[in-house]
Parts: structure tokens; sequence; C-alpha cells
């Protein structure tokens, strides 16, 4: 093929150090660079156009076969294939390996296929029942008694959970009417309460009735459920209960409420070995027994060995001990990459977040990765601050598994959300 910048080229090389010292070698013995020959004023390597170390046409050509409609934004290998065609120098992989990672559209628009990043960082194991809940909604359900909406309350430590039925249009005012009613009458008010970053929860009113009420209010970073994982399988466990019931008649979920808590308080858990009535109470749930003749009720005491507290001291053991057998499981499959402050990281929004707030209503073309924006500080072990453009609709905290670390030359000004 023709290049129009070959006129060029051979004007760089006149002036090459590198050049010359080939050129003077070949000139006395070819014989002692098998590999190039000497055509028309440029040195060809098994059939390649040797550039210099030093040459400016290195940058150019690198953007020629990854940047244009041709190159395509192609991963190192193919760019590589295509450049390595008809042009050859020294390192020339390691240089189209560093330009493609360090290409700001490949870093917003590709897949990051590795390990997510950010070991996993278990909440602590509470002391007590219902000192510590998680809670959330489950929404889109169909109209039944005129509620929509579920509320999901479960006690990280016995793992028993309330549930309570919201209309459409509630509001923060209503769903503390309901918590209090439900929760905090029986058990008092919880020392922490984990959620998402749900409105709700992060209105004015929530945060301040549990501010003068002692309560901790432990919110997920941006776009991060696992933080209350609990919560969300407790929510599918829940889906999967109404469905069961209620599939024929959808609109009756909402009379099968107190059976859908009984059932799940009454079951055992996997991770204790106890149903969460027995942690709670002390003792199983009354249940109709069978007749046996002869038999006294005052004989049932004798199974009842075990204190409260020999309960709640096993159970806490035994919930140590099954978090730590889910962080070495989870771990596997993530990587530990910190952040330093002062660097810049892309973020990675979902899908339904980049439709709301780019303004973009397809997402399948969207960039994967907005920014990049500087870390302005480390929140914990997983967790960062960044420093968001002033006009963004979204908190600024982020966990590590949605971020990537922006390689290259730092941007001019950011990129806008």
């Amino acid at each position: 093929p023709q290049f129009l910048f070959i006129d060029e080229l051979k004007q760089e090389l006149a002036a090459d150090s590198t050049f010359q010292s080939l050129l003077e070698k070949y000139n006395v013995d070819p014989s002692s660079l098998p590999d190039f020959k000497l055509i028309d004023g440029l040195l060809i390597h098994k059939g390649r156009i040797w550039l210099s170390p030093h040459s400016r046409f290195k940058q150019l050509l690198l953007k020629e076969f990854h940047e244009t409609l041709i190159g395509g934004h192609a991963g190192i290998v193919k760019t590589l294939k295509r450049l390595s065609a008809n042009f050859y120098w020294d390192n020339m992989r390691q240089e189209v390996q560093t330009f493609i990672r360090q290409c700001t559209v490949c870093q917003m628009t590709k897949y990051d296929t590795r390990k997510p990043n950010g070991l996993l960082q278990p909440l602590p194991i509470p002391s007590q029942v219902w000192e510590d809940v998680s809670m959330d909604f489950v929404t889109g359900l169909p109209n039944s008694l005129g509620f929509t909406v579920l509320l999901v309350v479960v006690d990280r430590f016995s793992k028993g959970i309330h549930l309570g039925a919201l209309p459409t249009g509630f509001t923060a005012y209503k769903v503390a009417d309901i918590f209090t009613s439900m929760v905090c009458k029986h058990h008092g008010i919880p020392r922490s309460i984990v959620s998402d970053r749900d409105p709700i929860f992060i209105s004015r009113f929530w945060t301040e009735l549990f501010k003068h009420s002692g309560t901790i209010l432990r919110m997920s970073s941006s776009y991060h459920p696992q933080t209350d994982g609990q919560t969300e399988v407790m929510n599918r466990t829940i889906e999967q209960y109404f469905s069961a019931f209620a599939h024929d008649k959808p609109s009756m979920w909402a009379r099968f409420l107190p059976w859908a808590e009984y059932h799940y308080n009454t079951s055992i858990h996997s991770a204790s070995g106890l149903t969460p009535f027995e942690v709670m109470y002390g003792k199983p749930p009354l249940a109709i027994p069978s007749y046996i003749h002869g038999s006294s009720s005052v004989d049932a005491c004798d199974s009842v060995l075990t204190s409260r507290d020999e309960i709640l001291a096993l159970l806490r053991k035994k919930l140590l001990k099954a978090q730590l057998v889910m962080k070495a499981q989870a771990d596997k499959h993530r990587r530990d990459e910190p952040f330093e402050v002062g660097s810049w990281v892309y973020v990675k929004l979902q899908p339904y977040r980049q439709t709301s707030l780019t303004g973009v209503k397809y997402h399948k073309l969207t960039k994967r990765f907005y920014g990049p924006y500087l870390v302005l500080a480390r929140i914990g072990p997983v967790a960062y601050k960044l420093a968001l453009p002033p006009q963004s609709k979204i908190h600024n905290v982020f966990h590590c598994s949605k971020l990537k670390l922006h390689l290259g030359e730092p941007p001019s000004e950011p990129d806008h959300l």
C-alpha cells in the first residue's frame, strides 16, 4: 500500500542516529542484518517498513490503526495485527498495549472482564435480637386491598422478619408510622438500620427522626445493593411465597401477609440451624401435639434444657462461622486493588441510572463507564468519595467495584453526568 507520509519519514530517518547506525552497519556487511533490506532509502524488516524508536510517526500510526473507523478501537491483538502488516519497530507489542490501555474511549465503553474489585466487608454480628435491622421495599406488586408495596424488615441477628403493606404513593411519614407499630412497639427502637439509598431513607424526615432516636442509619454506597444483601435475598423469598399461594389470584397477596411472616419466622435458618422464633423467644412455637395415651404436658418441660442466653451465644457463634465461610467464598471471585487519593477513576452506572441521568433513551449503546473523576477520599475499606461535577444528581460515594482506574493523562475537564 502507498502511504502519504513516506517522504516525511525519509527526511526524519536521515536525521535519526539509530537509523544511520543501522544503515552504516548494513552498507558494510548486509549479512550482519539478515532480517533487513534497504529499499528506496528505507530499511525494510521482514517486508515491513522499519521505524526508529524515536519516530514521531509511531503515535500517528497507533491512532490511525486504532482510533479510526477502520481501526474500530479494536483490542491489542487485532490492532497489532493490522499495524504490523506494514510497519515494524522495537517493543511494538508493548507500545500498542500501553496505547490501547490508555485510550479514553476504550476505558469508557468496553466491558471490564476482571473480577469485581473490593473484598467482602461483612457487617459486624449483633449481640441481641432486634438491635440491628435491615429494611427494603418490594415494589411493583398487583393492587391488593389498596396496597402495591411490601415493606420488609429483617432482624440481622435472629433473621426474623416483619412485613408491612403500603399503598403506591407512600411517604416517609407513613413508613415511619408502620415501622413504629411493626417493630418499635414489640422490640424497641433499633440501634442501627441498614438500607439502600431509596429516596425515603435519605429524606430529611427519616434521617432526623432516627437521629434524635439515637439510631445509626447505615446506607449502601451508590449502586451497590450488596451492602444489604440479606434483605435482597429475603425479598426474593417472600415474593416466591406469594407467587406459590396467590398466583391464581395475585390481588390476594395482602391476605397472606401474616402467614408469610409466620412461615418464615418458624422455618429453620441454614446459618444458625434454629428458627428465628426460637432465637427471639427462647422456645419453639406452639404446635398441635399428637395425642399419646398417658402423656403429660409436664413431660414436655424435660426437653427445654437450654436457656435463652445459651441459645443466643450459640447463634452468634454459628453466624460468625457462617459469615467467615461466606466471606472466604466471595473473596475467591473478587480482587483487592485500592485506589490512591488523587488518582482518577471511571464510574460504572446501572443501565436504568444511565437512562435517567444522561437523558439517553436506549442504554445499549451508551458508555459503560463515565469520567474520569478525581478520588477525594477513601471511605472505609471499600468505598471512595469522588469529585463529581457540581450539577451531578447522584451521591458521590461509590463502592470500589463500581470504579475503574483511569490510565494515561488526567482530563482537562470532567465528564458530565
